[in-house]
């Protein structure tokens, strides 16, 4: 083990206020959980993110199940906004904070869920900012494709 594994980094708790039309975000202290979360330093470092960028919020709906379950934290990085296949982002998806896989057929994007009960979305269909890239689940690193 290295010193890495018992030190912790807060990140900060935060609701996402978005409106539908605009771009970009606004992040509100969680009301609910005053507290940082603490994340490992260990896990910061191996996700190879800036913590000064990193937003924790909660997962507000089912469509990631098994992946995130309501209310799970997930750790964001608000600097990483490219689309990439296959990675999981916080989105302002026409006003409205949605957690989901980006993935790309046919040339055309689609906000994807996890749990079969949600299909895909197109994002030509509505207004899609990215807020930022999922890089921790509690004390999961999440890097790569699923």
């Amino acid at each position: 083990m290295t010193q890495a594994d018992h030190q912790f980094t807060e990140v900060r708790r935060v609701v996402l206020r978005l409106r539908a039309g605009t771009v970009g975000f606004d992040a509100d202290p969680d009301m609910t959980a005053l507290e940082p979360l603490l994340i490992p330093t260990s896990a910061i470092l191996a996700s190879k993110v800036n913590p000064v960028t990193l937003l924790a919020m909660r997962v507000r709906d089912r469509g990631m199940e098994p992946m995130f379950f309501e209310d799970d934290w997930i750790v964001i990085d608000t600097t990483d906004t490219g689309l990439r296949n296959g990675e999981v982002f916080a989105v302002n998806w026409n006003g409205e904070a949605c957690v989901n896989q980006l993935i790309n057929r046919g040339g055309q994007w689609y906000l994807h869920s996890i749990n079969p009960e949600f299909g895909p979305i197109n994002l030509k269909s509505g207004r899609c900012t990215i807020v930022g890239r999922v890089v921790i689940q509690s004390t999961r690193v999440l890097t790569g494709r699923l």
